[in-house]
């Protein structure tokens, strides 16, 4: 015998969710309030019939839990983001003047091509 424990749901969808079984699977199912108890399937046929009860009801915040052969179907809640507090900080510089940020120069720039620039490379093809 397994338990399912159906706390965070509404009284509707443990009813709902009690003929979803019985229709899917041939297993006895007895509801004791907001505690179904089931007879006769396993352990992955109970937990495939839950995620796919949540899945079609589109109850995408629920999540099966699964303790030692009883289930639990429990709200999952978002993690809080804390945002940090940073401290203000002034600008020390003007903001009207650009910004330049430096950059190395290569030794390829700084050459000037006297006349003409450097011969192309020739390709042979295979013949």
């Amino acid at each position: 015998m397994t338990k399912i424990v159906v706390d965070d749901l509404d009284s509707d969808e443990v009813s709902s969710l009690v003929e979803y079984m019985t229709a899917m699977s041939s297993g006895q199912m007895v509801q004791h309030k907001k505690v179904i108890e089931v007879n006769g399937l396993t352990n992955k046929k109970i937990k495939f019939l839950l995620h796919k009860f949540l899945y079609t009801r589109h109850l995408a915040g629920y999540g099966v839990l699964d303790t030692a052969g009883n289930f639990e179907i429990v709200h999952l809640k978002p993690e809080e983001k804390h945002t940090e507090q940073h401290e203000t900080l002034s600008p020390t510089m003007d903001v009207r003047l650009p910004v330049v940020i430096p950059h190395w120069v290569q030794p390829s720039d700084m050459i000037e091509w006297e006349g003409e620039p450097p011969p192309k490379k020739m390709r042979y093809k295979k013949e």
